[in-house]
C-alpha cells in the first residue's frame, strides 16, 4: 500500500474563464482535454498531466451535484473541492480504512481506466485515492456506482 504521487486538486467556482486564465498566465499552465462529464468544467495541464480541475458552479446543477456532491462554494469565488492522490493496492488500502471505521465511497470509471475511492479528513476535505481500474476490483465502501463518461475533443490552449 502506497502514494504514488499527488495526482490534481479540484476547485468549484463561478470564475472559470478567470481562473482557467489565471492558471493558463500567471501558473503557466495550458488548457487541455477533459473528459465529456455531465456538468462544465475545465482542466489545466503541466505538461502532460490535468493538474488543476476546474468544476463550474452554476444554480440547480444537478449532474455536478451527482458526481462530485454538495459542496458550498467560499465568498473568495471558489473553494477546494478535493484533493486527489494515485495509489497502488486498492485492497489494502479498503481494509486500512474498514478496519479505522472510517466511511468511504467508490466508484470506476472505465473510460479513465481508474477506480476511484473517496474519504474526508478530519477537517472535512475530501480526499480521492486513484488506483488502477481492474475488472476484478472489488468496491467495499459505499457504492457510487459505474461512471461512464463521453468522449469531447480537446480545447486549444489560447495564446497569451
Amino acid at each position: 500500500m502506497s502514494i504514488v504521487q499527488l495526482d490534481h486538486f479540484t476547485l468549484r467556482t463561478a470564475k472559470v474563464e478567470e481562473t482557467a486564465a489565471f492558471f493558463r498566465d500567471a501558473i503557466g499552465m495550458t488548457e487541455g482535454w477533459r473528459p465529456g462529464f455531465r456538468f462544465p468544467g475545465r482542466w489545466m495541464y503541466a505538461g502532460d498531466r490535468p493538474m488543476v480541475h476546474i468544476a463550474n458552479v452554476e444554480a440547480d446543477n444537478t449532474e455536478m451535484a451527482a458526481y462530485l456532491g454538495n459542496r458550498a462554494v467560499s465568498p473568495g469565488g471558489g473553494s477546494l473541492d478535493h484533493i486527489a492522490m494515485r495509489c497502488i493496492d486498492l485492497a489494502d488500502y479498503q481494509k486500512r480504512l474498514g478496519a479505522l471505521g472510517l466511511p468511504f465511497q467508490e466508484r470506476v470509471v472505465p473510460e479513465l481506466s481508474e477506480h476511484q475511492l473517496f474519504v474526508e479528513d478530519p477537517n472535512g476535505i475530501k480526499i480521492e485515492l486513484l488506483f488502477p481500474y481492474s475488472p476484478d476490483n472489488k468496491i467495499l465502501g459505499d457504492n457510487l456506482g459505474r461512471m461512464d463518461v463521453h468522449a469531447v475533443a480537446p480545447v486549444p490552449s489560447s495564446a497569451s
